[in-house]
């Protein structure tokens, strides 16, 4: 952690603070060494004139004192939430929603003002490759969820172009790479099951009420494997990325219980649980000569076999 993170994450230790808190809690709560601790206590004071406060319980911030650090404070996600929400809701805006969102923006522009973001749309966002749902069947959804009824649906599959009727019980929506799925039970197949919104050919909410999945089992089933479709981990992806090709891959994060070795000075190896082949292989074409796949072999074999059709389309 750097001098300049310590000094931020001080303060927002001592602004949520009613008393002092002594210098072993700083120590573990700043990563550092008691001197360093120091050190960052001596620069908030004397070179940001912060009103910090000392006894023999600790530090905390005199509470007569208005005080604020200069400059930025936000993090990367912190500003990237921010400006997102409010370029949704512009996005949004309509003459029965202009007056509300504009009260809901008008508060984001002040929050963004006061860490030092003055206009907005100087920083762009763009989504891509969105996937829009039909704005009746988005509303259907919701109403189902909100309601906590079940929901009457024609679902066409990807793969097949085949359609099925399901009767779902919907338990979240998910907005995940710029399109939006629902999680639910599905009565037909009695298991979760995920529903991109864009292949929902039909929707009416149902007057029973919908089955409820424990949160607990919800999250061990979406957290156990790669990607959108998850499920229950069934293998692990062993994938070695070569950095000096690819070294935006170093920062990438793929999953929660992903695990990464380095290789050598020029590759890494990164072991990814999975349960759906589907969105990984995707995933590690976008990489092209960057990555290969060591195992499993049923994995790297399916990979070769998509590489190898392609490859046709490009043989005249």
């Amino acid at each position: 952690m750097k001098k300049i993170e310590r000094i931020y994450l001080l303060d927002s230790i001592l602004k949520q603070r009613r008393t002092p808190i002594a210098i072993e809690a700083l120590m573990e709560r700043l990563e550092c060494s008691q001197a360093t601790v120091y050190r960052i206590i001596a620069s908030l004071r004397d070179e940001y004139n912060a009103p910090i406060f000392s006894d023999e319980h600790g530090v905390c911030y005199d509470r007569s004192a208005q005080f604020d650090l200069p400059g930025i404070k936000l993090n990367a996600e912190e500003t990237h939430g921010l400006l997102m929400a409010a370029q949704l809701l512009e996005d949004l805006q309509s003459d029965s929603l202009q007056k509300p969102l504009e009260r809901i923006l008008n508060g984001i522009d002040k929050v963004l003002q006061q860490k030092g973001i003055n206009n907005r749309r100087l920083i762009q966002i763009i989504p891509a490759l969105s996937r829009k749902p039909d704005s009746h069947i988005f509303q259907q959804v919701m109403t189902a969820l909100q309601q906590e009824k079940k929901l009457d649906i024609t679902y066409l599959n990807r793969s097949d172009k085949a359609q099925t009727k399901r009767l779902i019980s919907p338990q979240r929506l998910t907005s995940y790479k710029n399109a939006w799925y629902i999680d639910a039970w599905c009565h037909l197949r009695e298991g979760i099951r995920l529903f991109a919104l864009e292949q929902i050919q039909q929707a009416s909410v149902d007057i029973e009420k919908a089955k409820k999945i424990p949160a607990d089992t919800l999250r061990s089933h979406y957290a156990e494997s790669y990607g959108i479709f998850s499920g229950q981990m069934k293998h692990r992806a062993e994938i070695k990325i070569n950095t000096d090709l690819a070294p935006w891959t170093v920062f990438e994060h793929w999953h929660s219980k992903q695990q990464i070795k380095r290789l050598d000075d020029n590759h890494i190896l990164l072991t990814i649980p999975y349960n759906d082949d589907r969105e990984l292989i995707a995933d590690v074409m976008r990489l092209g000569q960057a990555a290969q796949i060591l195992a499993p072999k049923k994995l790297r074999d399916k990979f070769k076999q998509q590489l190898e059709s392609i490859l046709t389309h490009y043989d005249h």
